[in-house]
């Protein structure tokens, strides 16, 4: 097949570049042919399967894209821009949003958020690209974005949750895994350093822990510096790095403190095919791979639950990091995870259900 990713910018590198590099990579293996570009061509070619990974630019170059291609168009969805014009699901003070997208209340919200792009937002034709996108076929990364997808008027036939593209699972690595080799329990963080991934509230809870530990933060970001104000002593700092994979082998949990709704979690799932167990506030689509008990723990409250405000907090946090310090249990959820991944993300189903929708 003749394939067109589009979407896709070079100078970013994020999971939605991971995910694009390696399904392009499967999928010349299996003897096609892709081309990555960030905007639409300015000329559309002939091609047997086009996958945006991002919405283009004008509804313009959307209509230009669906009359060219029809039912040869695919959607890939990565986050919440389909229906969230800040595109993070949650609200300026940092509460998870549920609504379906509203004209007002969520410009207002994005006005609120970023007032440098109020003309950008108000002049934004969202409405009128979920009517467009209504009708392509659109594949989404969780059973939790296809139930937002619905909330906003798509069809149910018209979604299909397509689990993103992992490399098949490094038994090897896990197997071989130690646990707790010097008594303290190894947690890594790994991804940006904002806000909303919630490293503010990790570090606040490996001062609650009772358990010995270290803590490695991979990754920067604008809130780095104070982040780094912020650690406790003995946390180590690594900055961005190009191979980043590496930190899982010398890790016993991940900790995914994420405090937005996370549309998959990519780092997560990442950590399971390595073996490595996560913790993690139970938000977005995590728990479509996070299985409490089984390949690690979501943060509770007191009387259990998880799926609420009240467990996202450092205690909640730190008394899930602290019930992960017991070798035994995390070979357990290690052999648990590499089932999982090899499960879930089997690469054969992974290009059958993207090529093919009967």
């Amino acid at each position: 097949m003749n394939i067109l990713f589009t979407g896709v910018y070079s100078h970013l590198h994020g999971g939605l570049e991971r995910f694009a590099e390696r399904t392009a990579a499967a999928l010349r293996a299996h003897g096609h042919h892709v081309d990555i570009v960030g905007d639409p061509p300015q000329v559309l070619d002939e091609r047997d399967f086009v996958l945006m990974h991002k919405i283009p630019p004008s509804l313009g170059e959307l209509q230009r894209l669906k009359a060219q291609y029809g039912p040869r168009l695919r959607f890939y969805v990565h986050d919440h821009e389909l229906y969230c014009l800040r595109r993070h699901y949650y609200t300026p003070l940092h509460h998870l949003c549920e609504r379906t997208y509203s004209f007002f209340p969520c410009r207002l919200c994005a006005a609120i958020t970023r007032p440098q792009w109020v003309l950008r937002n108000l002049l934004h034709p969202l409405t009128a690209v979920l009517e467009e996108m209504r009708t392509v076929r659109t594949l989404v990364n969780s059973n939790y974005v296809k139930g937002n997808l619905v909330k906003n008027g798509f069809a149910p036939e018209m979604v299909k949750v397509v689990y993103p593209l992992f490399s098949p699972p490094f038994k090897a690595e896990a197997e071989s895994h130690s646990w707790l080799p010097d008594n303290k329990l190894r947690i890594l963080f790994m991804g940006q350093l904002l806000a909303g991934k919630g490293v503010g509230m990790l570090l606040d809870a490996a001062r609650q822990m009772t358990t010995p530990h270290t803590l490695t933060i991979v990754g920067a970001g604008r809130d780095e510096a104070r982040l780094r104000a912020q650690a406790p002593e003995g946390t180590r700092f690594t900055g961005w790095q190009d191979n980043a994979q590496r930190f899982f082998k010398d890790a016993d949990v991940c900790a995914v403190p994420s405090l937005w709704n996370e549309p998959f979690g990519m780092v997560g799932a990442e950590a399971l095919s390595h073996g490595v167990p996560v913790v993690a506030f139970d938000v977005g689509g995590l728990s479509d791979w996070l299985v409490p008990g089984e390949t690690g723990l979501f943060a509770q409250t007191q009387d259990g639950r998880a799926r609420t405000p009240l467990a996202r907090t450092p205690a909640a946090f730190a008394r899930a990091l602290d019930q992960m310090a017991d070798p035994a249990m995390l070979k357990k959820m290690s052999a648990n995870a590499i089932r999982t991944v090899e499960c879930l993300f089997d690469p054969e189903r992974f290009l059958e259900k993207l090529l093919n929708w009967p």
